[in-house]
């Protein structure tokens, strides 16, 4: 019953779930007014298949009982979705019509230097490489004004969805997006968070303290500004690497690197499975995104490269994504023609990510005792990333908490807290995109962390080094990815690993 209910539901769903996502690639890679009207449209029409009150009391119908674990998790997400629009349709499209006047506002925000415009790469690199304290700040305050625009916005953002989020029986929208969504026991990842934290918190500290004590001394300074932040000083190995990618296609490198494993991306892009719009212009949101448009025939990627180290982790990060996406099987049904979950997807892409500075994929461009230097300096870097994880997370939940508190004023204070920082921030945190797009996503990414590391050490353990062996993708593909999201997270890490889901790998490599 449930079955036969579900395919022929789903034969409505699929086709506007991928209009859905041609018009958000549309509406993000190029924010015309006439471009969001497209994007609210296609989500009107999501919303108009889950308003079918016929369907939904077929579902209601059905004995759960009856069904095995992963039906009944179908279930129970199709109905939630019925509720949310049935029952709070309006409030839904209210907060969707609020999040996309944010974000065009801050997507067509061109960030100026002395009225010169400006890209966010070029700001980036500018954070990375220019030595004069002067031209530092005015690159750091022409990123915050894209923040300042919707600071405000997003506050009050938050409160409609703390409103809407009482509807459905949780304090805070974070809470009901964290079990709602994620399917993420707040216990557990409280537990995570704890462990994680106090195995690595004096490593994060050491680490912290000595690049703070670096870069004062570079600029001559006794206490440190927000803009002299992110130099690359002559003794970080990721500087010399920059200067070498400086005249290098990191595009091409990195689809060598992938061919290595034996994903054809130039064929996939032949093919029309795979499309890459990976350069900044005018009207295009500013980060980098993976498109899944239709799981195993469509999948996109937007993102903004320069060649540097950033841009390389960030295009092997989302063709991670893609290659995921697009090894899903099309037999599966249409609800699991998807990524087993986010934490699982971000895992792969993370560990793709990582490939420059775990394995060889630079070592015909760049020397070794450089090599060496900058592959070592990997458990910094995550040591690093898991601080920020912690203050992007506490800070979305504290917020959550309590909107009517001074924003600013806590970033600041949980930005001493995980990163060591004691200075104004302003309205930093507005500029962390997941706050408007993915409330209560962040998790997911700092789980991911600790998956990849379990993931990798396995895979690495049967095939040797991904980059340089030609079964990596048939093995993924047959292992992880054509699986979709038929198997539950921590149950597809136990059956590849054979181990169950823990911290235990990634705090031993701290």
């Amino acid at each position: 019953m449930f079955i036969s209910l579900r395919n022929e539901f789903c034969k409505k769903l699929e086709k506007v779930s991928i209009d859905l996502e041609k018009s958000c690639w549309d509406f993000y890679t190029n924010s015309t007014e006439e471009n969001m009207q497209k994007y609210e449209k296609a989500q009107e029409n999501y919303s108009k298949v889950f308003q079918n009150e016929d369907d939904y009391k077929k579902f209601l119908e059905i004995d759960k009982d009856k069904l095995s674990k992963h039906e009944q998790k179908q279930l129970k997400d199709l109905l939630k979705e019925f509720d949310e629009e049935l029952n709070t349709g309006e409030e839904l499209k209210a907060l969707r019509k609020k999040e996309n006047e944010i974000a065009q506002k801050f997507n067509s925000y061109i960030p100026k230097i002395d009225g010169k415009e400006i890209t966010k790469p070029e700001i980036f690199k500018i954070i990375q490489t220019e030595t004069n304290p002067e031209i530092r700040k005015k690159a750091y305050e022409a990123k915050i004004k894209g923040a300042d625009l919707i600071a405000d916005d997003l506050i009050d953002f938050v409160k409609m969805r703390n409103e809407y989020a009482k509807t459905k029986g949780y304090n805070t929208y974070f809470d009901y997006k964290l079990k709602e969504d994620y399917d993420v026991d707040a216990e557990f990842l409280n537990k995570l968070i704890e462990e994680v934290y106090s195995s690595s918190s004096d490593k994060i500290k050491e680490i912290l303290e000595r690049k703070e004590n670096e870069l004062k001394e570079f600029f001559g300074v006794e206490k440190l500004e927000n803009y002299h932040y992110g130099l690359l000083l002559k003794n970080n190995p990721e500087k010399g690497v920059n200067e070498i990618l400086f005249d290098q296609d990191i595009v091409q490198i990195s689809k060598q690197a992938y061919l290595n494993m034996g994903y054809d991306i130039e064929k996939l892009e032949k093919e029309g499975k795979l499309t890459l719009d990976l350069f900044a212009r005018k009207g295009k949101n500013t980060h980098g995104f993976c498109f899944g448009v239709e799981a195993g025939r469509d999948s996109r990627i937007l993102a903004n490269l320069i060649n540097n180290v950033s841009s390389l982790d960030t295009l092997n990060h989302e063709l991670g994504h893609c290659v995921y996406d697009l090894g899903i099987s099309t037999e599966l049904p249409f609800l699991d023609r998807r990524a087993s979950s986010p934490a699982v997807t971000e895992a792969i892409a993370m560990m793709m990510g990582d490939i420059i500075k775990t394995e060889n994929v630079l070592a015909k461009i760049v020397p070794d005792e450089l090599l060496k230097r900058f592959k070592d300096k990997h458990k910094e870097d995550e040591a690093a990333f898991v601080a920020r994880s912690l203050l992007i997370i506490d800070f979305e939940r504290e917020l959550y908490n309590n909107p009517d508190q001074n924003p600013a004023e806590l970033w600041k204070n949980l930005s001493k807290k995980y990163l060591n920082r004691d200075c104004e921030t302003g309205n930093e945190w507005a500029s962390i995109p997941h706050y408007l797009s993915h409330p209560a996503y962040y998790q997911n990414y700092f789980r991911a962390n600790l998956m990849k590391v379990q993931i990798y050490n396995y895979l690495v353990s049967v095939l040797g080094y991904l980059t340089e062996n030609k079964n990596t993708a048939e093995f993924m593909n047959k292992n992880i990815f054509a699986f979709g999201a038929s198997i539950e997270e921590y149950d597809l890490i136990k059956q590849l690993t054979g181990e169950d889901f823990s911290a235990s790998s990634f705090c031993k490599l701290l």
